[in-house]
């Protein structure tokens, strides 16, 4: 099991003994009302008697097993995970706190809203994630109304887990509180041990506590000081062997000569390289470098520049300059290689076969050129920048024996795309 775990299975176990505590609180006030009805009727004053002795004695019973379940609970946190560290710090604290009570926690006439207490605790941590303790508190309540203020105690018991093995922990409990009478609370709440030195820290909680018998929730705010003594665990936790800033407990590298910079696990910078790419952090100037990429000083990839052309050939009748017979799927490609490269501009080139006059040939070709320049613009919505039309009438045959076959290879256009692609180099 986690440590995790362990701690939402305190929590859970609590939970249980709330709710088991509520109904036998639940079954005291049916003893109660049997008490009245044995009044009405009658009863002789012993039987009454021995109702309230019976009473008496659960809610006893009760207590002492509520006390038990406490302590249980606090050494199954602390003894948990015991075996990970020999280590244990046991403490001391004096403490101030303010406490707001429940207001119409007592009689009718009678109410109180907060005051201030005083107390004293003894702890024990047994690993750097679990520990519980002891703790008395005397309270001083002020009226609101009826009479004076009310003096007190509470006792009570808690286990603690200290979060992430910091100073600061979650602590749940159980305590008995006695004022006008006694009240059996569940509390939970948030603290933070503040270190002064190796012996000396500043303790603050924040707590919330629940009155089983009336359902009331209680607050309180604690300020104190804590001395530990006997095996600190405190001094070791914050242990820096190599003075690295990093303690002994995190530092996955134990041994770092003095003044080296390093990362939160204690190592130095100067060894550490984090994407493998044999060019330490401290030098890296391009982080998670692929790992096959060919790097430079800089830890940045090596790069070769490459050229990719792309070309389109349409074909067309004798004296037309009008698109038809497309292999779209050849345009389309075309289209796709300057949709990727969006910097590229493409040159359209048109052609014409030998028969006819020079010029009317350069004007039929510069005609076709410009007829695929609109068909992309618009089939396409390709950039009429992008596209330039070249006519070459005659002077570009492909085929100079001037037969039907060479009239049509030579009635067309060309088209080029040509894109410049940095390619990392591979080791």
């Amino acid at each position: 099991m986690t440590k995790r775990q362990y701690a939402y299975l305190i929590l859970a176990v609590l939970f249980v003994i709330f709710v088991l505590h509520k109904n036998n609180v639940t079954n005291f006030n049916k003893a109660s009302s049997i008490e009245q009805i044995t009044r009405l009727n009658g009863l002789a004053v012993s039987e009454s008697n021995n109702i309230k002795n019976h009473k008496y004695l659960m809610e006893n019973k009760m207590k002492k097993h509520t006390l038990a379940l406490a302590v249980s609970l606090a050494f199954i946190g602390s003894f948990a995970n015991a075996q990970e560290s020999s280590e244990k710090e046991i403490w001391g604290a004096l403490f101030g706190e303010y406490y707001s009570v429940y207001p119409e926690k007592f009689e009718p006439n009678t109410a109180y809203d907060s005051g201030m207490g005083w107390g004293a605790e003894i702890g024990m941590k047994l690993n750097p994630d679990w520990g519980f303790r002891f703790e008395f508190a005397k309270l001083d309540l002020d009226a609101e109304r009826g009479s004076g203020n009310i003096t007190g105690e509470r006792i009570g018991v808690d286990a603690l887990y200290f979060i992430d093995q910091s100073n600061y922990y979650i602590f749940g409990g159980l305590n008995n509180q006695r004022l006008d009478e006694s009240y059996r609370m569940a509390d939970l709440g948030l603290g933070a041990h503040w270190t002064l030195n190796d012996k000396w820290k500043v303790v603050t909680e924040l707590a919330g506590y629940y009155d089983f018998g009336q359902g009331n929730p209680e607050y309180s705010a604690k300020l104190g000081v804590a001395y530990s003594f006997g095996n600190s665990g405190s001094q070791n936790v914050s242990k820096d062997s190599d003075k690295d800033g990093v303690i002994d407990q995190r530092d996955l590298c134990p041994n770092t000569p003095y003044g080296v910079a390093v990362n939160s696990d204690g190592c130095a910078l100067s060894t550490i390289d984090s994407d493998n790419d044999g060019v330490a952090d401290t030098m890296d100037q391009c982080a998670n470098t692929p790992i096959n990429d060919k790097v430079d000083t800089k830890g940045c990839s090596v790069f070769t520049e490459e050229s990719l052309t792309m070309s389109l050939k349409i074909l067309f009748d004798n004296n037309s300059s009008k698109v038809k017979n497309i292999d779209v799927a050849s345009v389309e490609d075309f289209v796709d290689f300057m949709r990727r490269y969006g910097s590229t501009d493409a040159v359209i080139e048109g052609y014409a076969s030998a028969p006819g006059t020079d010029e009317y040939n350069m004007k039929l070709s510069v005609e076709r050129a410009n007829a695929v320049r609109e068909y992309l613009m618009e089939k396409y919505t390709i950039e009429g920048s992008r596209l330039e039309a070249v006519g070459y009438g005659e002077t570009k045959l492909l085929d100079n024996t001037n037969t039907p076959q060479a009239n049509q290879k030579n009635r067309r256009i060309e088209a080029y795309v040509t894109a410049t692609v940095k390619k990392a180099i591979t080791k």
